[in-house]
Parts: C-alpha cells; sequence; structure tokens
C-alpha cells in the first residue's frame, strides 16, 4: 500500500506553518512546489495553503505571529503562484477576469481561485485589489472574456454595484464569491453567488463555459456589450 496523500498533504501544511514562523522563505517555496507536483493544484490549494493561511491570520488575532508573518506567508504564496502562472495557449482555452471590487483589499484568496482555473485551461486575467468596475468592464471587453469572477467580504462592494453586474451578465457569466456575495438577498439575472468551497466553485465556473473554439465570438460579444459597466 503506497503512502496516504492525505497524510502527506497535513506534514506540507505543518511544514509551511514552520518556515512561515521561521520566515523561510525559500523552504515554503520548496515545500509548495513539491505538493503541487505530487498532489497537484487543488489539494494544495484547498489542504495546505489556505489552512495555513487561516492558521497565520488566527495565530495574528491572538497576538503569536505579528503582521509581518502575514506579509511574509502573503509574498511567499504569490510568488508560488506566479511560477505556475504559464500561458495557456490554442483556441480551446478560455479567458476569466478576476477582480476584487472597490474598497476591496483582500485578493490573495481570489489568486489563489485563479491558479485553480488554470489548471482547467483557463488563461487567468487578474486586475487584483480595489478595481474599478469601469476597468473591470473594460478588460472583460478588450479580451473577449468568457467570464468574470469578483470577489469581496463586504456586502456593500456588491449591494452598490448591482445595475454594473446587471450589465455584465448581459454579455458573459460573472460569477461572485464572499461573505460579501453570500449576504446578498438575490444576485441580479445572470449573476451567480459561487459555493465557499474552492473545488465546487471552480467547477461551477469551469462547467459553465465549455472549451470550445471561440474564433467567431469577439465580433458578437462586441455588439452584445455595447453599454459599459459602470461603478
Amino acid at each position: 500500500m503506497g503512502p496516504d496523500p492525505s497524510t502527506d498533504l497535513e506534514l506540507a501544511r505543518e511544514r509551511v506553518m514552520a518556515a512561515t514562523r521561521e520566515l523561510d522563505g525559500a523552504t515554503v517555496r520548496d515545500l509548495l512546489l513539491d505538493a503541487l507536483l505530487v498532489s497537484g493544484v487543488d489539494a494544495t490549494v484547498t489542504r495546505v495553503i489556505m489552512p495555513v493561511l487561516k492558521e497565520v491570520g488566527d495565530a495574528w488575532e491572538s497576538g503569536r505571529l505579528g503582521v509581518v508573518h502575514e506579509h511574509f506567508v502573503s509574498s511567499a504564496f504569490r510568488g508560488v503562484l506566479g511560477e505556475l502562472r504559464l500561458p495557456v495557449q490554442g483556441t480551446q482555452a478560455r479567458t476569466v477576469v478576476l477582480a476584487c471590487p472597490p474598497r476591496e483589499l483582500h485578493d490573495l484568496p481570489l489568486e489563489l481561485f485563479g491558479a485553480m482555473l488554470h489548471a482547467r485551461w483557463w488563461r487567468v486575467v487578474s486586475l487584483g485589489a480595489n478595481s474599478p468596475m469601469t476597468a473591470i468592464g473594460e478588460a472583460t471587453r478588450f479580451l473577449s472574456a468568457d467570464a468574470v469572477v469578483l470577489a469581496g467580504v463586504r456586502r456593500s462592494a456588491f449591494e452598490a454595484r448591482l445595475p454594473s453586474l446587471a450589465r455584465l451578465g448581459r454579455s458573459l457569466p460573472v460569477f461572485i464569491a464572499g461573505e460579501g456575495a453570500k449576504a446578498l438577498p438575490e444576485p441580479p439575472h445572470g449573476v451567480t453567488v459561487l459555493p465557499d468551497d474552492l473545488e465546487a466553485a471552480a467547477g461551477v465556473v469551469d462547467a459553465a463555459v465549455p472549451a470550445r473554439d471561440r474564433a467567431e465570438e469577439p465580433a458578437a460579444r462586441a455588439h452584445d456589450d455595447s453599454e459599459p459597466a459602470i461603478g
């Protein structure tokens, strides 16, 4: 009988956390790359990276770790994500725009979600935190994007921009995530609230836009998206 993958991931999580306490970036990188190679993106994100982020956050709140550890682990994880993000080529590749709405500053979970979509053969274009709705709309049109995913912790981040979300939803699938999205009484038509489970959420986005030849789509989408999103 071979080794239990869950045990390997638990050990990786413990070692990444230990390296984080020591601010040992090289070890964090090596451990994550090993986990990614052996267990894949989904398992590494959900069983190693996200638990470490939560543990660091909890330790900071209790005073057991400092703000330096939060900044360190965020930077270390982003560095590994950058190494993974090789260009996705071919007409079958789909494009997704990721962004956090205005005044939403925590984009690392969204970047991790982007890595999971990238592993599903999506071209991921991230606008990062605090992105104006005008920029999000412009990016989707310029890229002839197949989908957009917005994440935020505040309900007002979405509630104040329902008209913009509705306009985007008329031209491409729009997905919203995070505590702010879940707090909405009802999303606009064409807008889907993603589940908390990242693997399930990636499956929802992936199933919404099957891989296909998109050669004839940009002109049609440009026509449908004539009204810009604002907010």
